[in-house]
């Protein structure tokens, strides 16, 4: 009794708790015979474990990767999946990464591009600003490649790779369970989200700069928030973008915690603030922050009242649309709703937060499909949160131990499942991205040949000049990658250049193009037919190359 009071007493001051080695009257009995003969507890303990180390643990050793490990073979695979989505054609998708690479090239052989002497009737032409600079910069190592097209796909597939580990990295950084689960639905995400992430263009670089921006606001990370809100600003045009993610995590933190979070939107303002200050284009970038994130949105509603012919990435899905290539992240996100009602349990901050990202993005994707690319891998993320504090204590090994016919059924609809995702996102993205050669590029090497270096080549659409820049950049062309860019420049000569195109002015067109554009050459593709057809008409205007892509036109 003594014995036992003394050691209390001596735990208590060491302020440790009193733990007694033996939990059953049989463990008491080895322990006393382990005393009898002299043997160490301890090494009994140590030899039991190595006994005891059975299949079980070393299969749960061999399911444990490190985040390090984890991240590089995520890696590996993101990037087998995106280089073999890329290559299936050895050409670029889409019109805009022939301007990307190019002025990727252009900034490698003349540095520092502080105006764009090819729009000649933009905004660009006397206010030049490089939205997405840091972007050019990323691309620049792979202009050395003698076909530059490579280079751009190649540059491309790397960096949507580092997007799609992101996603897997941060949620083992916030300790969530069966992150590769996740990550692989992400792969079948569909056709959009993976097309928007792999295609030459800025929003690549600003997925990936999304998701570390999400993860340091639900985590308060100030430093490294206030590092990725500058870098955005050099990086693409919603450089906003973590501002507004702190602010709606902030809001839900004040009217249903009752927690006045305020620094963390601070940071965000300031470090954007600070960033457009020491921007090189600065004044410039503050006419386009309202251009490219205000101005295009309402006039891709129809609020300006016309029809700029605008991309159809600013439109919304329509519903069917919607559900086939969101499949992925539509069936974690009802299955998430369902078992809130159902199994309702105490949920984190980090995900609360988290949902209420979400469901703004898919409120704004449902407005213009453009913003998916941002839902899917965030909704897909909070999805993961939430089931994390159903399935943090699961243990994998166990179940199959204690219901192996079950465990084994559940497996193999799951594989089933993703398999069927699987299928239907690779027949969904591949399309895409079997491309042939573009038909700009005869026509644009037509011009080269035969148009007299820094003369102005007319367009007909806004979307002509990056390929054709791309093949050719001795010449000069009208417009780039908007058609806001001249309505906001100057709405009368938009309007003059669309009636144009579009053969409006009817035996006028000869003068004006002559006497208001003063250009001797032009391009245009087959759309352009009213025009051609009084081109043809006229006695001092021809065709001088045709093609199934469109037509090069001289003015004598």
């Amino acid at each position: 009794m003594h014995r036992c009071q003394g050691w209390a007493s001596a735990c208590q001051s060491l302020d440790v708790k009193p733990s007694f080695p033996y939990k059953t009257s049989q463990e008491l009995r080895i322990g006393k015979n382990q005393l009898r003969t002299g043997k160490s507890i301890m090494s009994e303990e140590v030899s039991t474990e190595m006994v005891s180390s059975s299949w079980p643990d070393k299969f749960r050793e061999f399911l444990h990767f490190s985040i390090l490990e984890g991240t590089v073979l995520v890696y590996i695979c993101s990037f087998m999946l995106m280089y073999h989505y890329q290559f299936l054609s050895p050409h670029i998708p889409g019109t805009d990464g022939f301007y990307h690479i190019k002025i990727a090239y252009m900034m490698r052989i003349q540095g520092f591009l502080s105006n764009f002497e090819w729009a000649t009737l933009s905004l660009w032409h006397k206010s030049f600003y490089d939205k997405e600079l840091f972007y050019h910069v990323f691309l620049i190592p792979f202009t050395y490649f003698k076909d530059l097209e490579y280079g751009a796909k190649l540059g491309t597939a790397v960096l949507s790779s580092l997007s799609l580990t992101s996603f897997y990295t941060i949620l083992r950084l916030n300790r969530i369970r069966f992150a590769e689960i996740w990550w692989g639905l992400l792969l079948c995400s569909g056709g959009y989200f993976l097309y928007r992430n792999n295609v030459p263009r800025p929003q690549v670089l600003s997925i990936l700069l999304s998701l570390w921006t999400i993860h340091f606001v639900i985590n308060k990370y100030k430093k490294w928030l206030a590092a990725i809100s500058v870098l955005y600003v050099f990086s693409y045009t919603a450089y906003f973008l973590p501002t507004v993610f702190a602010c709606i995590v902030s809001g839900y933190l004040l009217v249903f915690e009752r927690e006045f979070e305020w620094k963390v939107p601070a940071v965000t303002m300031v470090a954007m603030l600070a960033g457009m200050l020491i921007n090189p284009y600065f004044p410039n970038n503050i006419t386009y922050l309202y251009l490219q994130n205000f101005y295009v949105l309402w006039q891709a509603s129809q609020g300006g009242g016309v029809d700029l012919r605008m991309g159809g990435e600013l439109g919304p899905m329509n519903t069917r649309k919607l559900i086939q290539v969101n499949t992925s992240v539509i069936l974690p996100y009802i299955a998430a709703f369902f078992t809130s009602m159902f199994r309702p349990v105490r949920i984190n901050k980090k995900t609360k937060g988290l949902f209420f990202i979400s469901l703004a993005l898919i409120v704004l994707t449902l407005h213009t499909k453009r913003f998916a690319e941002y839902s899917v891998p965030v909704t897909l993320m909070f999805c993961a949160f939430f089931f994390h504090h159903y399935l943090a204590e699961v243990d994998v090994v166990q179940q199959f131990q204690e219901s192996f016919f079950r465990s084994v059924g559940v497996v193999l609809l799951g594989s089933i499942i993703m398999s069927v995702l699987a299928v239907r996102s690779y027949h969904d993205v591949a399309p895409q991205f079997r491309v042939s050669e573009t038909s700009y590029k005869k026509a644009a090497l037509y011009l080269k040949k035969h148009v007299p270096k820094g003369q102005v080549v007319y367009t007909c659409d806004w979307d002509d000049a990056p390929a054709l820049f791309f093949y050719n950049h001795f010449n000069r062309y009208l417009i780039f990658l908007d058609p806001n860019f001249m309505y906001f420049w100057k709405p009368s000569m938009w309007h003059k250049w669309n009636d144009l195109s579009f053969g409006h002015f009817g035996k006028r067109t000869y003068s004006i193009l002559k006497k208001e554009f003063k250009v001797t050459y032009g391009f245009c593709t087959n759309d352009f037919w009213k025009l051609r057809n009084l081109i043809q008409r006229h006695p001092k205007m021809k065709l001088v190359y045709r093609s199934k892509g469109g037509y090069v036109f001289k003015i004598d």
